[in-house]
This record gives structure tokens, sequence and C-alpha cells, in this order.
């Protein structure tokens, strides 16, 4: 059993952590209102398992930036049971 949390323990310390803030999201708006003049560069999901909406939509943030967007506008923020997803569209805006 000790040695099975050991395993355990390990690897939650080791797994990514997809909630902090990579440095290009730093970057990124939640913009209040759907931009306008910005071009859609796609649609992205924010997903934390402990309930967050904010960890949720670092997440969210998180992909945008991998997708060269210039922020995100949160369309919906889904609980389901203890996990909250963040359903966001990301853009590029010039």
């Amino acid at each position: 059993m000790k040695y099975l949390f050991s395993i355990f323990l390990v690897a939650a310390c080791s797994s990514k952590q997809p909630q902090q803030l990579t440095e290009k999201a730093k970057n990124l708006e939640i913009y209040p209102q759907k931009p306008n003049q910005c071009r859609v560069v796609g649609k992205v999901v924010g997903v934390n398992e402990i309930g967050s909406v904010e960890l949720a939509t670092n997440d969210a943030l998180n992909q945008a930036a991998d997708l060269k967007a210039t922020g995100i506008f949160v369309n919906q923020e889904v609980p389901n049971g203890q996990k909250r997803s963040v359903h966001a569209t990301a853009y590029e805006c010039d």
C-alpha cells in the first residue's frame, strides 16, 4: 500500500499543470464581448478537475496562445460535477 501511494504521489507531482499560464498566454486578453474586426482562429475548451473557473480559463488561454490568438471570448462556463469547463472562441486582433 505504501508503495502504491508513492507511485501515485510521484505521478501527480510530475504531471503537467495545464492551469498555469504559459509565457505566451500571459499576454492574451479576455474580451468582455465578442470583438469586431478580429479573425477567429479557433475554439478552445479549458478544463479544471477541481472546479475552478479561473484555472479552467487559464487552460483555455494556454490553448489559444498555441493557436497564436491575441485573446479569447468566453462563450460558456459548464459545471460537470466537480469539474469545470470553459468554452471560448480564440481571436486574432491586429
